[in-house]
């Protein structure tokens, strides 16, 4: 029963006005849905490819994913980075693709299998042909290389659905509504136990946001927060997030 909104799906990059603009929509349409979240999945283009972004961006829009109230759904291949594959015409598999092709190349792009082993044949998913090729440009990412990488995306996904799991007010929590200021997205999550300050930029230049009255802690320090305030104002890079964990009261 849970709804599955199509707007993180689209061709048009997130950015932070249409976050708000999505949450605002779903709170007065039907305030008490139990929403599930997802950048990708089998019928779209992935994400890195259609919404074109660096390895920075797509960090962040990770965290930000685990950071939004409702369920989370990661599709097959996401936490490696992967981009769209390409699939020649003799290769597809997708009657769409097969009946459209050039001008609609189906979905196969998204539905490749995942590299397991750089060195091995079929990127170490079968020995037999499996039923789409292993794209060339996916081994680089694959699970053995980026297993032995501490900077892959690989390890940043896991340590994102880590704090989420660490801090369940990120998955269950009430939130005070999602904002935007400019090019940043940020929200309060909090229940009877915890209140979490969640600020994300989403672009290409340094931005800046107000960091709520109180005394905050960082959280998240291992997927690049920055949580250093000047006048009550939290300064973000390009691509950065601000996570903090409010201190109780003395």
């Amino acid at each position: 029963q849970m709804c599955y909104p199509f707007e993180m799906l689209q061709p048009p990059r997130l950015t932070a006005a249409a976050a708000a603009d999505t949450f605002y929509r779903l709170s007065h349409a039907a305030p008490d849905a139990w929403p599930c979240w997802s950048y990708s999945n089998h019928d779209v283009e992935r994400h890195p490819t259609r919404w074109k972004l660096s390895a920075e961006a797509t960090r962040v829009y990770t965290t930000m994913l685990m950071c939004f109230r409702g369920s989370v759904c990661l599709y097959q291949g996401e936490e490696l980075g992967l981009p769209e594959a390409e699939v020649a015409f003799e290769d597809l598999q997708d009657p769409y693709g097969i009946e459209f092709w050039p001008e609609y190349k189906g979905r196969d792009g998204c539905r490749t299998p995942i590299a397991w082993d750089g060195s091995a044949p079929n990127g170490g998913f079968s020995e037999g042909k499996p039923w789409l090729p292993v794209s060339p440009k996916h081994l680089p990412r694959a699970v053995a290389e980026q297993e032995a990488d501490p900077e892959a995306i690989l390890h940043h996904y896991r340590r994102a659905i880590a704090l989420r799991h660490d801090h369940p007010v990120l998955a269950t929590g009430e939130h005070d509504g999602v904002h935007s200021r400019g090019d940043v997205v940020h929200f309060v999550r909090f229940d009877a136990n915890e209140t979490i300050f969640c600020a994300f930029n989403l672009g290409e230049e340094s931005a800046e946001v107000p960091l709520p009255e109180g005394a905050w802690a960082p959280i998240g320090t291992d997927l690049g927060t920055v949580t250093k305030a000047e006048n009550g104002l939290i300064h973000l890079g390009p691509w950065q997030c601000c996570l903090a964990l409010r201190r109780p009261a003395d």
